[in-house]
Formats: C-alpha cells, sequence, structure tokens
C-alpha cells in the first residue's frame, strides 16, 4: 500500500511539473519573437514620461518589448549593488550610486560613440560631452538627458500683491529691506524669505553660491588646488542670513523644515520668497500653484556674478550595461529617446534637458521654464576638470568624500543661525583645514596623482573653462 501511495505521489509530482513548464512555454510563447530589454529608472519625473515614451516605441517597433522598473531611491543603491555582484544589470539604467569614472572603471557600461556622432553632440548645451560628465576617457558613456541644476529665488505674486510690493528684490540690501516689510505689514502673519534649512543639501549649495560673489574660490581654489571655506564670501554670507533672521526678513520656520515643508508654506504664503532648485517650478505647477515667478539668487553688489559648477551627475542621463545581449535593439531605442524623450520632459514641466529649450517647438505648461532655462545657462560655468588632466583623480575625490569632515558649511550656517556657532571664522577654518588634510592624505595614497594635478593657474572666475584652456597648461 505504501508502495502504491509513493507511486501516486510521484506520478502527481511529474504531472504538475509537466503542466508548469507548459505554463512557462505559453507565457513565453505570449511574447514570442519578441527581445525584452530591461530598462531601471531612478529619477522621480521618469515615472511619468517613460512610460509614454515606451508605449509609442512599442508601437512603432513590435518585436520589442520595454520592461520598465521604477526603482525606490532609499534601496537603489543596495539594487544595483547587488546586480553588480550578480552580473545582472539591466540593460538600460540610471542610477546616482556610482560615478561615471566608477561604472567605466569597473567595465561596467557600453560606449555611446555611435549614438553620439560629432555633429548629433554640436545638437546639445555647449558643456554636456565634456570629459568627466557624459564622456570619459574620450568615449561617450552616458546618453544625456538633463544637464545638471542650480537654485533661485521663486517669489509669491499673491503674498507681494496683497501687501501692495511691486518690486522683486535683486540685492542683499533690498531683501532684507522687503522682507521687514512684508513682515510688518502682514502683522507677522508673512515672512520675507524661507528655504529648508533641515535638507543639508540645499543648504550647502545655495551658501556656496551666495559665497561665490565675494569670493569666487570659495568651496574649490581651482588656481591653487586646494579648499577654502574659510572665505570672506562664507563668512558675510551667514553674517547676512543672520541679519534676516533677526529682522524678521527670514522666517524661522526655515530653522525647522525641510525643503518640501518649506515650498507648502511658500505656496500657503507664509512667505513672499523661496529658495530652492530648478525643480520647484515643475512641483508648483503639479501642485496647481501658478501664481507665482522666479529671479536669480540675490547678490550684495548690484553688479555682483554669482557662478555653480556646470556638471552632469549619473542620474542626469540613463547608461547601457556592457554586457547587454541586445545592443541593436538597445541601440534602436536609445535612437528613438534621443528624437523623442526631450520633448516629453518638457511637456511634464522640466526645462533643464540636455538640449536648450528655444530648440523644441513645444507648448510649454507654464511660462516661467524659459525664464528658470535661462538663469542657468547665466549662473552655471563649465570649471577645470582634473579628471580631464589625470582620469585617477577620481579616486582621490571619492576617497575625500568619505573622509571629509562632518560639519559642511551648511550646518556651521544653520548653527550660526541657532546661535551653536558662535565664532564663524574659527568653525569655517576648523572645517577647511580638516579638508585639506583629508584631501592630502589622499593624494598620497594614489602614486599616479599629484597635487599639481589639481591646479589650473590660467583658471578665471565666472569665464567658462574651455578645451584650449586645457592646451594651454601642457
Amino acid at each position: 500500500m505504501k508502495k502504491f501511495i509513493l507511486i501516486v505521489c510521484f506520478s502527481l509530482m511529474i504531472f504538475f511539473t509537466l503542466m508548469g513548464c507548459q505554463s512557462e512555454a505559453s507565457n513565453s510563447a505570449d511574447d514570442s519573437g519578441k527581445t525584452v530589454l530591461e530598462l531601471w529608472n531612478n529619477v522621480a519625473a521618469g515615472r511619468s514620461y517613460f512610460p509614454k515614451l515606451i508605449e509609442a516605441f512599442e508601437k512603432e517597433h513590435p518585436d520589442i518589448k520595454i520592461e520598465l522598473n521604477n526603482l525606490n531611491v532609499e534601496s537603489s543603491e543596495a539594487e544595483y549593488q547587488a546586480a553588480i555582484s550578480d552580473k545582472s544589470l539591466p540593460d538600460i539604467f540610471s542610477t546616482d550610486a556610482f560615478t561615471i569614472n566608477e561604472l567605466v572603471d569597473l567595465d561596467l557600461v557600453h560606449e555611446l560613440d555611435d549614438l553620439f556622432p560629432k555633429d548629433v553632440r554640436a545638437e546639445y548645451t555647449e558643456g554636456v560631452f565634456d570629459e568627466g560628465n557624459a564622456s570619459l576617457n574620450g568615449h561617450t558613456y552616458l546618453f544625456p538627458v538633463y544637464k545638471g541644476g542650480t537654485y533661485y529665488m521663486f517669489y509669491n505674486k499673491k503674498v507681494l500683491e496683497d501687501l501692495g510690493i511691486d518690486k522683486v528684490p535683486r540685492t542683499w540690501g533690498e531683501l532684507n529691506k522687503v522682507g521687514q516689510k512684508i513682515y510688518k505689514k502682514s502683522d507677522g502673519a508673512s515672512y520675507g524669505l524661507i528655504y529648508g534649512g533641515q535638507s543639508d543639501w540645499l543648504v550647502n549649495a545655495i551658501t556656496k553660491l551666495f559665497a561665490s560673489e565675494l569670493s569666487p574660490e570659495s568651496g574649490y581654489d581651482y588656481k591653487n588646488g586646494d579648499y577654502k571655506y574659510a572665505t570672506e564670501g562664507y563668512i558675510e554670507t551667514m553674517k547676512y542670513m543672520k541679519d534676516l533672521l533677526d529682522n524678521k526678513a527670514l522666517s524661522p520656520s526655515t530653522l525647522e523644515t525641510d525643503s518640501t515643508v518649506a515650498r507648502e508654506l511658500f505656496v500657503a504664503g507664509q512667505a513672499a520668497f523661496l529658495i530652492d532648485g530648478n525643480w520647484t517650478g515643475q512641483l508648483l505647477h503639479e501642485d496647481g500653484f501658478n501664481d507665482w515667478g522666479v529671479v536669480p539668487l540675490p547678490t550684495k553688489n548690484s553688479d555682483g556674478k554669482q557662478y555653480a559648477k556646470f556638471g552632469l551627475v549619473s542620474n542626469d542621463g540613463l547608461y547601457v550595461a556592457k554586457n547587454t545581449e541586445h545592443w541593436e535593439e538597445v541601440k534602436t531605442f536609445m535612437e528613438f529617446l534621443r528624437e523623442n524623450i526631450y520633448q516629453e520632459i518638457l511637456k511634464d514641466g522640466e526645462p533643464l534637458i540636455a538640449k536648450d529649450v528655444a530648440d523644441f517647438d513645444v507648448d510649454l505648461p507654464f511660462k516661467e521654464m524659459n525664464k528658470i532655462s535661462d538663469i542657468f545657462l547665466d549662473m552655471s560655468i563649465r570649471v577645470p576638470n582634473p579628471i580631464v588632466v589625470n582620469p585617477k583623480t577620481q579616486e582621490v575625490k571619492l576617497e575625500l568624500q568619505k573622509n571629509a569632515p562632518d560639519a559642511a558649511p551648511g550646518s556651521i550656517l544653520m548653527g550660526y543661525l541657532t546661535g551653536q556657532v558662535n565664532d564663524l571664522q574659527d568653525e569655517l577654518q576648523k572645517y577647511e583645514d580638516g579638508y585639506n588634510k583629508a584631501f592630502t592624505d589622499a593624494i598620497k595614497g594614489h602614486e599616479e596623482v599629484t597635487r599639481e594635478d589639481f591646479k589650473f593657474p590660467n583658471w578665471v572666475p565666472y569665464e567658462p573653462y574651455t578645451e584650449e584652456d586645457y592646451k594651454e597648461l601642457k
């Protein structure tokens, strides 16, 4: 009897196994003849435009199927680490977990030279294909979707109109004066300025931008090849922010909110001005709030100039896995994206595509998109990149980032505003000394890199650093 039961069980196992195989066969038959490409998207806006693009592409190419996987930002780094370990990277992907240098050094990404020959590269914003941006070692590896970003001052038109203020401040003094007027006229219901003080990345970035007017070497001194933080620019910027706070021209909510909450308070009319990134316009529009405008960050002097480094990061584009088994199909899809993706992004409200907005005949969802694009092009400058001189300098930079001091200028500013930091010069000098020590130690650990690789004596602040400038060094 037991033997009979075993035979029956064994027969049933075989039956269900065969049924499973038939089921799998029928599932694969549904896509019979189709090549399946995996696309991992790590950009929030891509959740909107990629499905539209994929649908249009698959209609034109019924033999190719695109499987879109929208990654969770918090867990995406672990997913990429696992995929690299398993040698199972998707055919196409975007990521902020690795730099272009790391991906190329690990031989993980496919060259895209065929997709971007010289005449095609000429269609993009100048600098997009610079070494260290979309290209490395003379080859293109990143499909450029965006061209980086910068920071702006947004203004709430309704708050200004209700309080009878007809001029948007453009200098530090004007912002201080108007901010005090807003607080008094609104009986404390509104403040002049707000930003997300709890968003470290935001405070670090805008502090450096403000500082760049008075001390263009703030952050990094390209001429001398070292880091500068105890500068007049940083010190004056932080003192100015304290004056705004003391004069009730800066909302105290700045000290306790992140960028998202600060934006919500701005929309609610609790502040007339908001400092945030280029994506803010798109978010305001999506939230149904369109009673706003945008201007550059205010400068101390009426003719003052600020600048930010023009540079792409990995999340500004798409990579192709080196081990893709379907390069020809990937290339077909990428060619389709090259001709169609920028229009879709513009329709969604993001102006900082890798090409110029003016090159497209698209009905923009809100008129300020052109202004956001123009301000970016004016403020974002191509600066010297040590990677062009010596690709190994990227290893030094990565090591420096791991060992740099924790108390960045943004946190020093917030400490100063809350009364936890009293001596700005001393705190900034400590940070500068610690940063440069970590920098020196990182260089010493790489025999193929010297301090000279980081020096650019012909750098002129506020002017684009070009290929001709690199040639002058030789």
